[in-house]
C-alpha cells in the first residue's frame, strides 16, 4: 500500500468512528428521555392523509377515473395499555357523492365510507416489555401503535357540470379513550399546625399532561378538622370534541337509547343532542385502599348531583369536581405524609382532518 493510500484509509477510518460515535450519543440522548416522557402530550388517535391519497388533482380524460384515500392514524397517547382498545371509526365526508363514488367498485374490499379501527394495532405508547427481549434502557414502545384506514372509489366525469370541482375531503375519527393520572397528594392529621415540620403541606399543584386529549391539570387540597377537600380539574387539551360515554340522551323524534360512539358519524347515521357533549365520566378517585368516588364522595356532576354516571361537565373546555377525604378512614394517621392520588377518567373522542383536491374535465379543442 502506497503512502498516499495509507493516508486516505487512515482519514476514512477516522471519519467513520466519528460518524459511529456521533450516532451512539444522539441514540443515547434519545433513549434517555423516553422513559419520562411516554406518559406525557395532548393527543390520543392522530390522522394524517398520506402523500398522494388522494391526489392533489385530477385531470379526467375518462369517463370515470380512480381515486384512493389513505388515512395513516397513530395513537400519541397511553391508552389502551394491552391490546382491547374498545372500538371506534373514521369517516369520510364533505364531496358530492354523485361525483365521487365510493360504494362502485365491485372487485374492492375497501368500499364506503366507514372504515372501524384496528384494536390490535392501535395500543398505547407503553414501556412494559410485552415478552420480547430488549435492553433495559429501551421502551418497547414509546411512539404507540398506528394503523392506516383505506377507501376506494371513483370520480364520475359525467355528473361534473363546471370546468372544475374543488371539494374538501374531511375525515373524522370517533373513539373510545381513557385519562390516568396518579399526582402525591399531602395528607396532613394536623392541618392547622404551622409550628411542627412537616414532609408536606395541604396546598395546590399544576400537573403535567397525561399523554391523552383529557388531562387533570390541577388539583387543589383544602383541610378542615378531621377532612381534606381534593378538587380536581380537567380540561380538553386535544383539540376535539368530547363526547360522554354510554347512551346518547333519547331525542323526542327517536325513542330509542343509542350508544354516542354510534351517532358520532357525519354521514347521518343518528345525530348527537347537546348533552352528548363536554361530558366526562369520572371513573376512579382513590387514595390507598379507599376509593372516594364507590363511597360516594364526589361532587358536582352534570345534571345534578344523583347523576349514576359520575359525568364532569365542562365549561368551554373545562371542568372540576371536588372530592372529600375522612382522614380517619385511612387508619391512625400520626403525622403528615405523601402518597398518591389515582384519578382515572372516560370519554369518547372526536376529532377531524380535511383536504383539498382539484378536478378537472379535459377539454379537447376542434
Amino acid at each position: 500500500m502506497t503512502k498516499q493510500a495509507k493516508f486516505v484509509f487512515r482519514v476514512l477510518l477516522v471519519l467513520l468512528l466519528l460518524v459511529f460515535a456521533t450516532g451512539c450519543d444522539i441514540i443515547q440522548k434519545e433513549d434517555a428521555g423516553q422513559p419520562t416522557d411516554f406518559k406525557r402530550g395532548e393527543a390520543g388517535l392522530e390522522m394524517e392523509f398520506l402523500s398522494n391519497y388522494p391526489g392533489n388533482s385530477y385531470i379526467l380524460s375518462e369517463d370515470t377515473e380512480g381515486i384512493s384515500v389513505v388515512i395513516e392514524v397513530k395513537n400519541k397517547g397511553t391508552y389502551p395499555e394491552n391490546p382491547s382498545f374498545g372500538g371506534g371509526e373514521i369517516y369520510i365526508s364533505g364531496f358530492d357523492d354523485r361525483i365521487i363514488d365510493m360504494t362502485g367498485l365491485e372487485d374492492s374490499d375497501k368500499e364506503g365510507k366507514t372504515v372501524e379501527i384496528d384494536q390490535k394495532q392501535l395500543e398505547g405508547k407503553t414501556n412494559a416489555l410485552s415478552g420480547m427481549f430488549l435492553s433495559a434502557a429501551s421502551p418497547i414502545n414509546p411512539l404507540g401503535g398506528f394503523d392506516t384506514a383505506e377507501f376506494e372509489g371513483e370520480i364520475i366525469a359525467g355528473k361534473i357540470t363546471v370546468d372544475e370541482y374543488t371539494p374538501t375531503i374531511l375525515a373524522t375519527v370517533c373513539y373510545p379513550y381513557a385519562t390516568k393520572a396518579s399526582p402525591t397528594v399531602c395528607v396532613d392529621p394536623q392541618p392547622f399546625d404551622d409550628k411542627q415540620e412537616k414532609v408536606c403541606n395541604i396546598g395546590s399543584q399544576i400537573l403535567s399532561t397525561q399523554g391523552a386529549p383529557v388531562a387533570v391539570t390541577k388539583i387543589e387540597q383544602e383541610a378542615s378538622t378531621g377532612k381534606i377537600q381534593f378538587k380536581i380539574h380537567v380540561k380538553n387539551v386535544g383539540g376535539g370534541d368530547v363526547i360522554k360515554t354510554g347512551d346518547s340522551d333519547t331525542l323526542e323524534e327517536d325513542d330509542s337509547t343509542v350508544p354516542t360512539l354510534s351517532r358520532c358519524s357525519p354521514l347521518g347515521n343518528g345525530s348527537l343532542h347537546r348533552k352528548d357533549f363536554d361530558r366526562v365520566q369520572l371513573q376512579k378517585v382513590q387514595i390507598g385502599d379507599v376509593d372516594l368516588l364507590k363511597d360516594n364522595k364526589c361532587s358536582p356532576f352534570a345534571d345534578g348531583t344523583a347523576n349514576s354516571d359520575k359525568l364532569i361537565r365542562l365549561f368551554e373546555g373545562e371542568g372540576f369536581v371536588i372530592c372529600t377525604l375522612t382522614v380517619k378512614v385511612l387508619g391512625p394517621v400520626e403525622s403528615a405524609y405523601t402518597t398518591p392520588i389515582n384519578i382515572e377518567l372516560g370519554y369518547n373522542y372526536r376529532s377531524t382532518i380535511s383536504k383539498s383536491i382539484k378536478i378537472s374535465k379535459l377539454t379537447t379543442v376542434g
